[in-house]
């Protein structure tokens, strides 16, 4: 009977703790919209403002957004809590949290902007693809000023609503879905905003090696994921309560995260025609950082489904075949880069979503 009672004691203060968060997400995207539409009147007064394009509704929509979401993040951080810290539950000291998470609770501010820049990237470049969308089915239609405050306030405060719900779950898990969907919107918008849409007939680093606003996001996504994967690798890889024998192992996935995290950001800092044995060797390490990764990871991560290992062997054999389509002239060098992409950040993606689930148990 006790055992029951303290269930329901749980689940109730589980509910008002969830009823209390969406209240405050409420409250911080209500101000958001006000500021947008505050913000925005000035610039939308007496004008006619076209969907998308140069000096049209979403891109400021998106700016802004992108600004406040920011702000957003941050504030979800500070969310009954003493410090800016990436992850972790609703304790306000390290000392209250369960052992299990307690790694989780120091400060970590450097963590907490990347991701929190992470958010605000994803708030821009997803109102801005949703513009290019609109105007493509509304040709030549404007917007007038009134209407265009309001709807910019709108996707201001559902931003700044989600960002703050997202920040204040933040965990491994949920992290793993904001890496994939801000690596995929950065590398779309880049391909879609190309200045020459015939980029694919050389490779995949060609996005990067222009002055336009394309490169300039491919090579910030690649900078700003890279830089998330290395902020979250002592997170991924806990050493709380692990016992002394996988130690070393974990600490060597650690390692080759970090690796990989900074390598991916090398390549967006070093565009091929800034330094091509920079780029080229940043690349070429990154993949050899996550083959040492698959093979290490099962004594790190023992409890682990074997599926998960199985996936890893699997996205290495799809690595190497690719690698030989390349150089027996069968693939262009775009589609063996995208096929190793798409593999790494998918292996990734499921691995964060592993040591989040095993972290839990």
């Amino acid at each position: 009977m006790t055992g029951v009672r303290q269930r329901s004691t749980e689940r109730v203060a589980a509910r008002a703790a969830a009823l209390d968060l969406e209240g405050a997400a409420i409250v911080v995207g209500a101000a958001a919209l006000v500021v947008g539409a505050i913000v925005s009147l000035p610039f939308f007064w007496g004008r006619s403002l076209p969907i998308a394009g140069p000096g049209s509704l979403s891109q400021f929509a998106a700016l802004t957004a992108g600004v406040v979401g920011i702000a957003a993040y941050v504030v979800a951080r500070l969310w009954h809590r003493d410090a800016l810290t990436p992850f972790g539950g609703r304790a306000d000291r390290p000392s209250e949290a369960p052992a299990a998470r307690r790694s989780l609770t120091g400060p970590a501010l450097f963590d907490t902007v990347v991701i929190a820049l992470a958010h605000g990237i994803i708030a821009v470049l997803g109102w801005l693809v949703l513009g290019a969308i609109l105007a493509d089915g509304f040709q030549d239609a404007t917007v007038y000023a009134v209407s265009a405050t309001v709807l910019a306030g709108v996707a201001v405060g559902f931003s700044a609503y989600v960002i703050f719900l997202s920040g204040a779950r933040m965990d491994l898990m949920r992290l793993s879905t904001v890496l994939a969907v801000f690596a995929a919107f950065g590398i779309l918008a880049a391909m879609l905003s190309a200045p020459d849409p015939h980029w694919w007939e050389y490779h995949l680093s060609a996005l990067g090696m222009t002055k336009s606003v394309s490169s300039l996001t491919f090579n910030l996504t690649l900078i700003v994921a890279g830089l998330m994967m290395a902020a979250i690798a002592r997170y991924a890889t806990d050493l709380t309560g692990v016992d002394p024998a996988v130690r070393p192992a974990r600490m060597r996935v650690r390692v080759c995260l970090i690796l990989i995290g900074l390598l991916l950001a090398g390549v967006g800092l070093f565009p091929l025609n800034v330094s091509q044995i920079l780029h080229n060797g940043s690349a070429v390490g990154m993949l050899v950082a996550f083959s040492l990764l698959v093979f290490w990871v099962r004594r790190a991560l023992p409890e682990a489904p074997r599926s998960f290992f199985l996936l890893g062997y699997v996205l290495f054999g799809v690595i190497v075949l690719a690698a030989v389509f390349f150089v027996t002239g069968y693939y262009v060098l775009t589609a063996t880069e995208l096929i190793a992409g798409v593999a790494v950040f998918a292996w990734l993606t499921v691995f964060l979503r592993v040591s989040g689930a095993a972290a839990r148990g």
